[in-house]
């Protein structure tokens, strides 16, 4: 069952690639399914899995095709799925390969977030690197080739310090948490310090350039620029959280040694990335680049969160997965219909007054915004103040330098709403048209999530209770 999840979508994506146009359908079809059926495993969820033999030989039979659904894999296969299946729609305009490419990257998330086999997470994590790298180097825009190299150059290299990491946790025979799913392949054990150190500056290097956390985070500019707007939405909403699911499914269960070591550290990387992301956001140029940095200062937030193995502070981080997710996407798509209308990618400055051409497509774009600077009521709001209690009681000086990146959100995106929807409307501009039907519908979901997590986000951390509580007792563990 949960192996539909996901190889619905990538049996799909083979389908369209070899019967091209005519069967396009079966791509955003076949994600409509998965997506029902994961919803319709809610109840299960933290006691579903599967598991069968898979390689022996010189792995010695730890090698296993091993599955399982975990409250936080439930709320991120969700997601994941929801995201193919209207990226997917949005962008059957692109043709068939486009839509192969795109449907077999959310699969292969849906993968990732399912695995409790460190070789499968391996195999789902490289199978997110493909389509990602194909999607840009065939249907990027200007520098798409330039800008597919860095993509592939630092993903390659944070793949390997990966591959070097599970490699050591495999030959030690330790298997990954089930993170409370019953009948899960191994509940983990701490590794001993002298190998938990390297290991974890090995996993930690993978997820930061995943995620993407400064310094490691070169490739997302030019990536989220150059990608057409259903692939960008995709990959900043999902691609992204595999770095931070695999601190928590990973690093703080099974090396909280490692984790403890690094602490200052990643404390130091997630200020930077929350200070930088910001205030390179501030001052891009065009709405590409500006969402590209709000992910790094964002995420930044959730990735210092996670560090400090405070419940709560862990919790508000899940919180802000999805959230991020949500209004990730709906940016990047609603920037895809504007320069759909505008013949092309803009820059901030050549718009202007589209709110009084296009008052739906303006007020959509604000509620997204609205969401993704924390506005009481939306979905960015619960998690990041959940985030910042839990970082006040590790260190209150912490908090207050996290609280830095809700101020840099409310300037960067209120800077973006007055210079896209409002100010002087130029003449070219008069005549956008307002959203489509179409466009209304597949908006709409995304809008409804960010009004219902904002007003009862309460579900989402009770899902994910299993893992935030098997994180903080490894963290307790290591420090008695």
């Amino acid at each position: 069952m949960l192996t539909l999840l996901w190889a619905l979508p990538a049996l799909a994506a083979l389908a369209v690639a070899v019967g091209g146009r005519r069967v396009s359908w079966l791509a955003p079809a076949a994600t409509g399914v998965a997506l029902a059926l994961c919803i319709a495993l809610w109840p299960g969820a933290g006691h579903l899995g599967e598991s069968a033999h898979w390689l022996s030989g010189p792995y010695g039979g730890v090698a296993r095709y091993s599955l399982g659904l975990s409250g936080l894999s439930w709320l991120l296969v969700t997601m994941t799925l929801l995201l193919t299946f209207l990226c997917t729609l949005a962008g059957l305009r692109l043709g068939p390969a486009f839509t192969a490419w795109l449907t077999l990257l959310g699969g292969a998330a849906s993968g990732l977030f399912l695995a409790r086999d460190l070789m499968l997470f391996y195999i789902f994590w490289e199978g997110m690197l493909i389509p990602a790298y194909f999607l840009l180097l065939g249907f990027g825009g200007a520098g798409a080739r330039q800008a597919a190299w860095r993509f592939l150059l630092y993903n390659v290299g944070g793949s390997v310090a990966l591959l070097l990491g599970l490699a050591t946790l495999i030959a030690m025979r330790v298997h990954m948490p089930g993170l409370g799913v019953a009948g899960g392949f191994g509940a983990g054990r701490h590794v001993p310090s002298a190998v938990a150190v390297p290991v974890a500056v090995a996993l930690m290097i993978a997820f930061a350039v995943k995620t993407p956390l400064w310094p490691l985070h070169g490739w997302v500019a030019d990536t989220y620029a150059s990608l057409p707007a259903p692939a960008a939405a995709l990959v900043a909403a999902v691609q992204s959280k595999a770095g931070l699911y695999g601190m928590l499914a990973l690093l703080l269960p099974l090396l909280p040694a490692g984790l403890a070591f690094l602490r200052p550290v990643l404390i130091a990387v997630g200020l930077v990335s929350i200070l930088y992301g910001g205030l390179c956001a501030l001052a891009a140029r065009d709405p590409r680049r500006l969402l590209a940095y709000s992910s790094v200062s964002h995420l930044g937030l959730v990735a210092i969160a996670f560090t400090t193995a405070r419940a709560s502070a862990i919790s508000g981080g899940v919180i802000q997965l999805v959230a991020h997710g949500l209004f990730t996407a709906a940016l990047f798509l609603l920037i895809g219909m504007l320069e759909s209308r505008m013949g092309g990618p803009v820059t901030l400055a050549e718009m202007g007054g589209l709110a009084r051409s296009a008052p739906a497509l303006a007020g959509a774009l604000v509620l997204a915004a609205m969401a993704a600077l924390g506005l009481p009521g939306l979905a960015g709001f619960p998690g990041e103040l959940w985030m910042l209690v839990g970082i006040f009681r590790y260190n209150p000086a912490l908090a207050v330098v996290g609280g830095v990146a809700l101020v840099l959100a409310a300037a960067y995106l209120l800077r973006l709403i007055q210079l896209v929807l409002h100010g002087p409307q130029r003449r070219e501009q008069a005549d956008v048209a307002d959203l489509r039907a179409g466009e209304r519908w597949l908006l709409a979901p995304l809008a409804a999530l960010l009004v219902l997590i904002g007003l009862w986000p309460r579900p989402v951390p009770q899902r994910a209770a299993p893992a935030v509580a098997a994180a903080v007792a490894s963290a307790r563990a290591a420090r008695v």
